[in-house]
């Protein structure tokens, strides 16, 4: 029985190594699907001994079967009846995964079938602080482990979609002692663009899903009324810095990958297409001219402007902090609807 990492990524240099690092010391293999990155990703890959790279065009954006590709492929190398865990670049466990005896012996008595959740934390704006208050981020239990049957497949058709097959979801085993860490929010200015990015997506994907419903799915990615943070266990980042990774640095950018290919969708598209999403805070100008110096192709000719109008700032500004599709707030939806 081996411990197969499967990590599904795109232009993810800022976290890769550091997370590489940490799954090379808990897992026998790591399965990296790369969806066309254009930073060092495939560079940093290749450095590492466990890692199986692939190219996986398909998946991304929108596509069926990131994730399947990579079971797929686990199961062609090594069989059935394997430890499968689902990560993300930017989600680390803590140290503790490497000294846990219970943890090992958990594996260990898994069935085939059977399935684990750990606790999910959010970090929040600083690699030493979590979010702990009433909102979705705060400490929850996800799904990441099961033992693999080597026929269950993953369900099909989602942008977003889970760790694990659905068919695993029942009965899981829930264990506490090893934290996920969540550093999607650390780096806080990547992670408002890869949302905007993501509202946009969405947008492409489905281009007859209501920009009310979009708007709502990723609104609380940058709502922090009533936040409460709290301080993570200093041992949490001492312990992985002990062994060579550091997880207290990271480096801002003023155009992330995410802002050019938003840019490139509004050359495609143009920017009224686009008005109803809450995205208009950013000077997409500002962002276009830092492009231009960089070389970026396929930018904007013009000048970029807001293409709002009065009752789509109104809804941003004030409704949007409310949002719930909910019938009353549809309806709300549908009277904008005529103006736009």
């Amino acid at each position: 029985m081996k411990i197969i990492v499967l990590m599904p990524v795109r232009n993810e240099e800022w976290i890769l190594e550091k997370t590489l690092k940490a799954a090379s010391l808990f897992a026998d293999h790591i399965i990296v699907g790369d969806q066309g990155s254009i930073d060092k990703t495939p560079e940093i890959c290749k450095r590492f001994l466990k890692v199986v790279y692939l190219i996986n065009p398909e998946g991304y954006p929108g596509k069926k079967n990131r994730r399947q590709i990579l079971l797929d492929k686990a199961r062609q190398l090594f069989g059935a009846g394997n430890i499968i865990f689902g990560l993300d670049a930017d989600e680390i466990p803590t140290v503790n995964i490497l000294e846990d005896f219970s943890w090992k012996n958990l594996l260990i008595s898994l069935k085939t079938g059977q399935s684990v959740i750990l606790e999910w934390v959010n970090l929040w704006r600083s690699p030493k602080k979590y979010r702990d208050d009433k909102s979705v981020w705060q400490k929850n239990f996800k799904y990441f482990i099961f033992k693999d049957d080597g026929k269950t497949n993953y369900t099909l058709g989602n942008v977003h979609e889970g760790k694990i097959p659905n068919a695993f979801l029942k009965n899981p085993l829930k264990y506490e002692n090893v934290k996920i860490m969540h550093f999607q929010f650390v780096l806080w200015s990547r992670m408002l663009s890869k949302q905007q990015h993501c509202r946009i997506m969405e947008k492409r994907v489905f281009p007859k899903k209501s920009f009310l419903a979009i708007n709502t799915r990723y609104w609380n990615t940058k709502d922090e009324r009533n936040i409460i943070l709290k301080n993570i266990p200093e041992f949490w980042l001492k312990s992985w810095q002990k062994r060579g990774i550091n997880l207290e640095n990271f480096l801002e950018d003023k155009l992330y990958w995410f802002d050019t290919e938003i840019l490139q969708d509004f050359k495609k598209y143009g920017t009224k297409y686009f008005k109803w999403l809450d995205i208009w805070d950013v000077d997409w100008e500002k962002k276009r001219q830092i492009a231009i110096k960089r070389g970026v192709k396929n930018l904007p000719e013009n000048k970029i402007d807001s293409p709002r109008h009065f009752y789509i700032k109104f809804y941003h500004k004030y409704l949007q902090p409310l949002l719930s599709y909910n019938s009353f707030l549809y309806k709300i939806y549908r009277f904008f609807k005529k103006y736009e």
